[in-house]
């Protein structure tokens, strides 16, 4: 658990740490159909889903905000219509593996 009173930069990346371990934990020893399993109707949100859009908001927020680089979005909806990435990374691909989206994330 990050310090609850810190310097804005601590306290950014210290909560950052904590959110990053605690999706990684819930992940970690999940089989690869229980990754991409919805956590409870209706939602269609998914374990494997959620890492997808980590790696999405941090690419987003570092490399096109920050860094002001033009990356284009990383993950393309599961429907494919090559606009790619517009849901956030939440909507999986047939293809998209938890391995796969870790090594983007991480």
């Amino acid at each position: 658990m990050p310090p609850l009173v810190a310097d804005e930069r601590s306290s950014l990346e210290g909560w950052l740490d904590f959110y990053r371990a605690t999706l990684a934990q819930k992940c970690e020893e999940l089989p690869e159909d229980q990754l991409r399993e919805p956590s409870a109707a209706p939602s269609t949100m998914t374990l494997l889903g959620l890492v997808q859009h980590a790696a999405a908001v941090e690419r987003n927020w570092f490399r096109r905000v920050l860094a002001q680089e033009d990356v284009p979005p990383l993950f393309a909806p599961a429907g494919g219509g090559g606009g790619g990435g517009h849901d956030g990374g939440f909507e999986l691909a047939e293809d998209a593996t938890y391995g796969g989206a870790v090594a983007v994330w991480q």
